[in-house]
């Protein structure tokens, strides 16, 4: 659901581990996918082979594709995941919510 175009997203996966680390949740805001993006923001895409992915912006080329990378050495290259278009940014990752740590006695 989303409201005021905002929306919660839960994280599968290690890519953008430890900053965002597996089962948080993100605040998304969709209306920053008309925005103009920059180097070192933590975006949302739609990636036509991978899905759902959230990533960093590495750079905005000359072309206004964005190259964007993980936070992980296990996740996808930025060559292997290759040019974003403005047109698969879903939004922009606002705020993060780690997973509560589990503490046992």
């Amino acid at each position: 659901m989303t409201f005021l175009g905002l929306k919660i997203w839960k994280v599968k996966g290690h890519s953008m581990y430890p900053r965002i680390p597996q089962h948080s949740f993100v605040l998304v805001g969709h209306w920053y996918s008309f925005r103009r993006v920059k180097a070192n923001q933590t975006i949302l895409i739609n990636h036509p082979e991978h899905g759902l992915l959230i990533k960093t912006v590495a750079i905005v080329d000359k072309n206004k594709l964005v190259w964007c990378r993980g936070e992980n050495a296990s996740s996808i290259t930025v060559e292997k995941l290759g040019p974003i278009s403005n047109k698969q940014i879903i939004g922009r990752v606002l705020k993060v919510f780690l997973k509560p740590s589990v503490k046992h006695p």
